[in-house]
């Protein structure tokens, strides 16, 4: 063989190339690509016919240079020893024989280029792939090597997974994997490993704020690589920044006529009381507009509604608008699980003494979200309450040790007591036992972007003049102003304590003395004439009383026991506070008149 530099414009090509069918144009592109930068790398191999030099393989690297405008390029030309019957052969061998890179060598290699010397855009120009393919194929390149290795030898996640993986930080990769990784001759379980990285994200094209918003609250994009370039892929995984940014842009943006409502049980905005929904698009004359941010998906989303007419007498005013809360219904939601949490905390660790343990122990069993079932089987204490009970049981008696006593009662307490805002609520019982043991300093600091966003306007203002802040023209930037304020420190917002306001005090004892008033214990059948927080308790000295000064002769004995034989009550008197059939009768029918009123 001969090496010569040869004028490609000069080579004729192989009449019998055993590739009929061109490789796809991004191929060639490649190919053209690498031969623009860098040459021929491997000489076509050629031979000396009567019209010229042919090409006996190596057709493709001679279009590439030819599209590429080189002047010269090498050839290897075979002389006579070279027996001409195997050309075809060679040729045949130049196309299926050779074996491309494996996926993972090909995303190594390019992330150990781009890592060096050469850049993205260099990388992409010589292989003739956007700059984004090379970004794609770079996180791919740096994945967990471990992850990486599995999928060189063949067990590959499918494109999802892949996603999760690649998306996820280095450090995390290798924690989830040596939790997942399978032991010999299993393959890897990659929807585990998937599962384990993925993160709740919100997108930027769902986000209504802008990028100065993005950079006040601290927002930072991800651009999804695996998605279609023609898309905005961008998303964070910084879920409670977002849905702040997103209610602070909705509450400084509210057309004429609009509000900030919380969501209803079905994901949509919840309109007022009498409100109709009157399904356009933009709003109307007459139109209002309510407007909640979606905690799941981030958006915001509005209805358009119209309130009735107010009907009233002739020259009589309307009456004046009910004023806006402090709080919306998340803020309350926030405030009874920080209070939950405190309260726990306290009982776990708080010093309490044991008159005050067995008093918190009665009020725990007085709350509303405690049930107690007599005679089924199996339903009397469940869960934590049980596991309590368990404690006290040594070799089938009840133990006398105090310690073991005292652990089991503030056990007991931690799963009966809540303040959360469902139906585990215990009521009033819970904040004033957190008041007792002073679960306050168990709060954590409420001057963050998530709760001060479920405060109104007027409060937010009032919560910053109290902490020496004065307010700024807007609610989002009196809330940064809060916050930056505060800093590392801790705030607590009044209407979070665990004491009990004079308000809610008055209304607690007037639910208990129309509950006196109408007799619980002549109510019909299956009503047991009780309200939820109904019972107003108040500790004292270690002592638990019921109701106000002028109900202390009930302290220790319940209504019904009261008023029906075979109560609590002293046993001697039990008969002549029976209550006549005519005493009856007036009650219930004065508890019928309650309910109907």
């Amino acid at each position: 063989m001969e090496l010569r530099m040869v004028d490609p414009r000069t080579l004729l090509d192989n009449p019998t190339n055993p590739r009929g069918k061109l490789p796809p144009d991004h191929a060639d592109a490649q190919l053209e690509a690498s031969v623009r930068e860098h040459g021929i790398l491997q000489p076509p191999a050629v031979r000396e016919r009567p019209k010229g030099l042919t090409v006996r393989w190596g057709s493709r690297r001679l279009r590439a240079a030819l599209a590429a405008g080189l002047p010269e390029i090498p050839v290897l030309v075979l002389g006579p020893e070279e027996p001409e019957g195997e050309d075809e052969i060679r040729a045949l061998i130049e196309n299926v024989a050779r074996k491309t890179m494996t996926p993972v060598d090909q995303w190594r290699e390019i992330e150990k280029l781009a890592s060096g010397k050469w850049t993205e855009d260099a990388i992409a120009c010589v292989l003739a792939l956007p700059v984004r393919t090379i970004q794609k194929l770079r996180l791919l390149g740096r994945i967990h090597p471990p992850m990486l290795e599995r999928m060189h030898q063949g067990d590959m996640p499918n494109e999802g997974q892949m996603r999760a993986i690649a998306a996820a930080p280095a450090e995390e990769q290798a924690q989830v994997w040596k939790k997942t990784k399978p032991k010999r001759g299993e393959t890897v379980a990659w929807y585990a490993v998937a599962q384990a990285l993925a993160k709740r994200r919100f997108y930027a094209r769902d986000a209504a704020f802008g990028p100065d918003e993005a950079a006040a609250f601290g927002i930072a994009w991800e651009e999804d690589l695996f998605a279609p370039a023609d898309e905005d892929s961008r998303s964070t995984t910084r879920t409670d920044a977002y849905l702040a940014a997103q209610q602070a842009w909705l509450e400084a943006n509210l057309p004429e006529g609009g509000s900030v409502v919380p969501l209803d049980q079905y994901g949509r905005p919840q309109l007022p009381k009498g409100a109709h929904e009157t399904y356009r698009s933009k709003p109307g004359e007459g139109d209002l507009v309510a407007s909640a941010v979606d905690p799941r998906t981030g958006e915001i989303r509005h209805v358009v509604y119209q309130m009735p007419q107010k009907r009233t007498a002739a020259g009589a005013p309307a009456l004046p608008a009910k004023p806006r809360a402090d709080l919306t219904q998340k803020g309350v939601s926030m405030v009874g699980d920080m209070r939950t949490d405190a309260l726990h905390a306290a009982l776990r660790d708080n010093p309490i003494d044991d008159p005050t343990l067995l008093a918190l122990l009665v009020l725990a069993l007085a709350g509303q979200n405690v049930s107690v079932r007599s005679g089924v089987p199996g339903l009397g204490g469940i869960g934590g309450r049980t596991a309590a009970a368990n404690r006290l049981v040594e070799g089938g008696a009840i133990t006398s040790d105090p310690d073991t006593l005292r652990r089991a009662a503030r056990e007991a307490l931690v799963h009966t007591l809540s303040c959360r805002d469902n139906d585990s609520q215990s009521g009033p019982v819970a904040r004033l036992a957190g008041e007792r043991i002073g679960a306050d300093a168990h709060l954590p600091n409420m001057a963050t972007a998530d709760f001060l966003a479920c405060l109104s306007k007027a409060a937010v203002e009032r919560a910053a003049v109290d902490e020496g802040v004065a307010p700024e023209p807007t609610g989002k930037a009196t809330r940064a102003a809060l916050i930056r304020h505060v800093g590392q420190g801790r705030y607590v917002h009044p209407a979070a304590t665990f004491g009990l306001t004079a308000d809610e005090l008055a209304a607690a004892r007037e639910r208990r003395r129309i509950q006196r008033g109408y007799g619980a214990a002549g109510t019909d059948a299956g009503d047991d004439g009780a309200e939820d927080g109904a019972t107003v308790v108040a500790i004292e000295d270690g002592a638990a009383g019921f109701g106000p000064a002028d109900e202390a002769d009930d302290v220790g004995r319940s209504d019904v026991a009261d008023d029906e034989p075979g109560g609590d009550g002293d046993p001697d008197t039990a008969d002549a506070r029976a209550p006549s059939p005519a005493r009856r009768r007036r009650t219930r029918e004065g508890g019928r008149e309650a309910r109907a009123a």
